[in-house]
């Protein structure tokens, strides 16, 4: 399991299961060809856009100033592209989404549950010094671990809150919430946490029992609520991209999260300039070391901009972003066309790949398929269930 593997960051797993996962397309490309084929036009574009994104990041290592970092990055798109239509392909019945919520939110358990035996002594864990007390075992960093609890707590919510489920699942889910929200809070991540409030909030608004609540709330209650839940939003992204001169706290402390010192600035800050000179192409794929090694203003070390959509403006340039932005943009189409077909089915992972899209706003876990993988497993399942009105649902 990838993240029993350092989350798959480093090259042998993620080589091994990308091969499998382009072997798996070939088999099903000679087999069953309709199930690799999203069915709205939309759906279409998310998934050759991101095909298009994996192959502009290959095409910029004839520039990247890094070489065996590049290829890297290019193993790693190749997988992801991979993985979406594949996703399209096993989600399109609504019994196989409902499966994946429970599937995601077992992983979740899994890997948290995990950590906290680690934490308990129970099983002996690695730990790093940069974690300083941390929770980041078994994915070996804590803000990764942090976005796979704020998934899984949101997934399992949805479970117990679901009347059409067996009570068993239900009791078991809303039992789960509380090893997920203790395993959250002991990454003190804050980048997870407001992750986390960001996925509550949007499973809140999108399930079906939320808009009969809405309307009771009449006139007067409904800009309340949205005013209240905005300033609690806002408050959330502000800790995570604040950023003052004074010395974040770090280690497993609670201090951490009340301070909102960061880096991330300073990050996006180099990252940001890179695109201004190289607006096109950009520096080429793993190319913000570089640049962050040249323009720093802080004795700190990184490989990464901390920021999926800001790093990929930077090493990428404007082609890459718009490649980036188009699959994102046509799975967030796909997932509201699939929501008004069947709200029930597609509140759990549309909120679910909030959460994840959120945190990799902020941090650069998303280079762990770890983290990757899940988020795009339900962008495929929205996808998938994005078809025509009155279209019959295809079964894997």
């Amino acid at each position: 399991m990838l993240s029993f593997r350092s989350g798959g960051f480093f090259d042998q797993p993620r080589t091994a299961i990308a091969i499998g996962a382009w072997s798996s397309i070939a088999v099903l490309a000679l087999a069953r060809p309709s199930l690799l084929v999203p069915p709205t036009r939309v759906g279409r574009v998310a998934v050759v856009a991101l095909l298009g994104l994996a192959a502009w990041t290959a095409a910029s290592e004839l520039w990247a100033p890094l070489i065996e970092s590049a290829r890297q990055d290019t193993v790693r798109l190749a997988l992801y592209a991979a993985v979406l239509p594949l996703a399209v392909g096993a989600f399109g019945s609504r019994t196989s989404v409902r499966w994946l919520e429970v599937g995601l939110a077992a992983l979740a358990l899994t890997v948290i549950g995990y950590g906290l035996l680690g934490e308990l002594g129970v099983v002996g864990l690695d730990s790093s010094v940069s974690a300083a007390g941390r929770l980041e075992q078994p994915l070996s960093y804590w803000n990764a671990t942090a976005a796979i609890a704020a998934m899984g707590l949101v997934l399992a919510a949805r479970i117990a809150a679901d009347r059409s489920r067996a009570r068993i699942s239900r009791v078991a889910a809303a039992v789960a919430t509380a090893p997920l929200a203790v395993g959250l809070y002991l990454t003190y991540s804050r980048g997870g946490i407001a992750a986390a409030l960001a996925g509550l909030l949007a499973l809140v608004l999108l399930v079906p029992e939320a808009a009969r609540i809405w309307a009771r709330l009449g006139a007067r209650g409904r800009p309340v609520v949205a005013a209240v839940a905005a300033v609690g939003l806002a408050i959330a992204i502000g800790v995570v991209v604040a950023d003052r001169e004074s010395t974040p706290a770090r280690g497993a402390t609670a201090t951490r999260l009340a301070d909102v010192g960061s880096t991330r600035g300073d990050y996006w800050r180099v990252a940001l300039g890179a695109f201004e000179s190289e607006p096109l192409r950009g520096t080429g794929t793993a190319g913000f070391a570089v640049e962050w090694l040249r323009e720093r203003e802080v004795p700190e070390a990184a490989v990464d901009a901390h920021s999926l959509y800001i790093e990929t403006a930077a090493e990428l340039g404007i082609v890459g972003l718009l490649l980036l932005l188009t699959s994102g943009g046509g799975v967030a189409v796909c997932a509201v066309r699939a929501y008004g077909r069947d709200p029930a089915a597609v509140a759990g992972p549309a909120a679910a790949l909030i959460v994840l899209a959120f945190h990799c706003a902020v941090d650069w876990d998303w280079e762990m398929p770890a983290v990757a993988i899940p988020m795009l497993l339900l962008a495929g399942a929205l996808v998938a269930q994005a078809g025509e009105p009155g279209a019959e649902p295809r079964s894997a």
